[in-house]
């Protein structure tokens, strides 16, 4: 069904995926299929929680940080991979995604950055839309935060995605895309946080949960204003969210809100819980990114050079 669209709009990314496919030996309709999942299975997000760091809050006044923790079930953590991307044209790219899968979250050596969250809003009709995985793929080549902007607007859409801008210069901005109209989250004292719930276009949002991480992050970070670093930004990355009671039953998925998302104790179904599948920092006037799989909580950043 997205073929022709691919083909007219996104026609580098989808050889791409044709590449995807033969080096792979999968079908390329599998592929296509693993590129548009979030469009085929739209249903009610519980994932992932982005923000961006500007210069004047960090610790030594010049960096800005694109940040992410990204959520989804516990079995898609086998799969998760790093990206590196060289185009042979002078962009190289570093990122993280799901092995079949284009890019889900990433930054380049222009110096801009993309992460996106899943939305869901009145204006969702599940029409034939360009695919958010398509389009993270496509911004990531741009050389300039203005065109990465141009990028994710211009696109027609069938459903609402959350994307996380951000460009070493020290700019940033959240756009709530939906089929509707994109609606922008500006950054505030020198800080930007999202997640499942919109806030420019809160009128028009269709998310009724209750975990509201978007808020829990940058509260752990306007704890550190001033002197945020690599090693303050990974703790509020690992942020559980704790309260009376919470060692006795955390880690509970639906319980807290936390930005370091846990399976429940005991058994439990991995199609119908969510947690932290990878946490990403991007640092993007340095050109590095650190990116640890799995919970932060539980393993180690490793450093990436684009």
């Amino acid at each position: 069904l997205y073929t022709d669209l691919l083909a007219r709009e996104f026609p580098a990314e989808l050889e791409e995926a044709r590449g995807i496919a033969d080096g792979s030996g999968v079908p390329l309709d599998e592929i296509l299929a693993l590129n548009c999942r979030y469009e085929i299975l739209k249903y009610q997000p519980k994932e992932c929680t982005t923000g961006v760091v500007l210069p004047v809050v960090s610790a030594n006044k010049r960096s800005t940080y694109l940040i992410q923790n990204w959520d989804y079930r516990p079995w898609v953590e086998r799969h998760a991979v790093i990206l590196s991307i060289d185009d042979e044209n002078g962009t190289h790219i570093i990122g993280v995604t799901e092995a079949g899968q284009l890019v889900r979250n990433g930054m380049n050596n222009w110096g801009v950055g993309l992460c996106a969250n899943n939305l869901t809003s009145v204006f969702d009709t599940g029409e034939i839309g360009a695919p958010v995985t398509f389009i993270r793929r496509k911004a990531l080549n741009c050389r300039s935060f203005s065109a990465l902007c141009d990028t994710v607007r211009k696109n027609k859409r069938g459903v609402s995605c959350n994307f996380m801008l951000a460009s070493s210069d020290g700019r940033a901005v959240d756009m709530e895309a939906t089929p509707g109209g994109v609606f922008e989250v500006c950054p505030s004292r020198g800080l930007l946080t999202h997640a499942n719930h919109m806030v420019a276009g809160a009128a028009y949002c269709t998310n009724r949960g209750t975990k509201f991480r978007d808020r829990v992050l940058r509260q752990s970070l306007e704890a550190a204003a001033g002197s945020l670093d690599l090693p303050a930004i990974q703790q509020a990355l690992r942020n559980h969210e704790t309260f009376p009671g919470a060692p006795d039953t955390y880690p509970e998925a639906d319980c807290i809100e936390a930005v370091c998302s846990h399976v429940p104790h005991g058994n439990y179904d991995e199609d119908k819980t969510w947690k932290t599948i990878s946490s990403s920092i991007y640092h993007l006037d340095a050109g590095v990114a650190y990116i640890c799989k799995g919970c932060p909580c539980e393993g180690e950043y490793v450093q990436y050079t684009v």
